[in-house]
């Protein structure tokens, strides 16, 4: 199941971090890709998330629902969809007069769509980190500590082709060397 987990510096309390994860709204509107929000009850969203895969759009519509919470330290997530599982862990913890946030994002695809949706995480996720932390800087002051921004993230196709690019050229040297 790939994986992926980042940390991020928020310049607010704990408690203030907190209502912002408890906030779908807020939480979403920082998550590139999620383009609607309906809230079910107080531990449970339906999201619909709008992905590219070259110019195919894929729109994933998900059930997320928090099965596990101590407020204002920790919360468990699972977002589900037809070919697709989704696990979130986010911890808080206080530093200074601020707050260390840590997220992990575990996918799984299941069923014919397994290779796509492996492999677009795999592509996407380190770049969609870099997103929600440049999100994060702008409503707390966040500084990110993990993982780095992609080469190209953000900018046009022309830079995201050379940082693909770079990196297939990194994997031939590497296999090349073996």
């Amino acid at each position: 199941m790939p994986e992926r987990e980042a940390r991020f510096s928020v310049n607010a309390p704990p408690v203030e971090v907190w209502g912002f994860v408890r906030d779908v709204h807020a939480l979403c509107s920082c998550i590139p890709g999620v383009e609607e929000v309906r809230l079910v009850d107080d531990r449970t969203a339906e999201l619909t998330v709008k992905e590219r895969i070259g110019v195919v759009p894929l729109i994933v519509e998900l059930t997320a629902q928090i099965d596990a919470e101590d407020p204002p330290n920790r919360l468990h997530a699972v977002a589900t969809a037809e070919h697709l599982t989704m696990e979130i862990e986010v911890a808080l913890q206080p530093s200074g007069a601020g707050t260390e946030m840590f997220g992990l994002v575990s996918v799984k695809g299941e069923g014919p769509l397994k290779p796509v949706v492996d492999s677009l995480f795999e592509r996407r996720a380190d770049e969609r980190a870099a997103q929600f932390a440049a999100h994060l800087e702008r409503r707390f002051g966040a500084v990110m500590a993990g993982p780095r921004p992609v080469p190209g993230a953000g900018r046009g196709w022309m830079a995201r082709f050379a940082a693909w690019l770079g990196r297939w050229w990194r994997r031939m040297v590497v296999q090349s060397n073996k």
